[in-house]
């Protein structure tokens, strides 16, 4: 199999293991999600393997290692004792790709920029926090490291990564009001696919920046 045709096969795997898992969320199937859902991001790890071979672009470590602890994330959060784990793995992902930004830092983001971010973190942990309980520190780091990894997306000026980053920011929210607050169908499935959109806009922006570095 030629690497073309490698790659696009793994992105008809990962369409058809996206379409699975929203089905099972549709369907509340919580057991066969642990193989839809943990699928995900290793294939996504294959695609930008592959990828970076055909187009002869370094691999970026850090990057490598975010979508490692993003599996991790996805594993333990299907767990029903597993959201702290969970919330640990997703959180050092976040730093991994905030180092792998900052690698490509090229610009300085405007004070109305930060003061946006700012004002979104805020009015969000404000919202949460009634709800929070003993989990209120917990979710105020993750808010802080996340609401980074967007600024730090931003001082790249590449859009995919920038946009890759915000869906981030929205499943990670959607999420949390989706835990803390009211659960849903219509937020599970929004969680899902604001997810997975940000993690392969995040390996295109990561393989179209690393041609740079290469």
């Amino acid at each position: 199999m030629n690497s073309s045709i490698k790659i696009k096969f793994l992105y008809s795997l990962l369409s058809l293991l996206f379409l699975a898992d929203l089905l099972f969320i549709y369907l509340d199937k919580t057991n066969f999600r642990f193989i839809s859902k943990n699928l995900l991001m290793p294939v996504l790890l294959f695609i930008y393997f592959s990828e970076a071979k055909f187009h002869q672009i370094k691999l970026d470590l850090f990057f490598i290692l975010g979508l490692i602890f993003s599996f991790l994330g996805d594993f333990f959060l299907l767990l029903t004792s597993g959201f702290l784990l969970g919330l640990g793995s997703f959180l050092l992902a976040h730093i991994f790709y905030i180092i792998s930004f900052k690698k490509r830092d090229l610009s300085r983001v405007s004070v109305g920029v930060v003061v946006v971010l700012l004002l979104y973190l805020v009015s969000l942990l404000s919202f949460l926090f009634p709800h929070l309980n003993e989990m209120k520190i917990p979710v105020i780091i993750y808010g802080i490291i996340i609401s980074m990894m967007l600024y730090f997306s931003i001082k790249t000026q590449e859009k995919l990564l920038i946009v890759g980053a915000l869906f981030f920011v929205i499943s990670d929210s959607v999420l949390s009001v989706n835990l803390f607050v009211n659960s849903s169908l219509l937020l599970n499935l929004l969680v899902m696919i604001t997810y997975v959109l940000a993690q392969v806009l995040l390996v295109k922006g990561i393989l179209k920046t690393s041609k740079t570095y290469s």
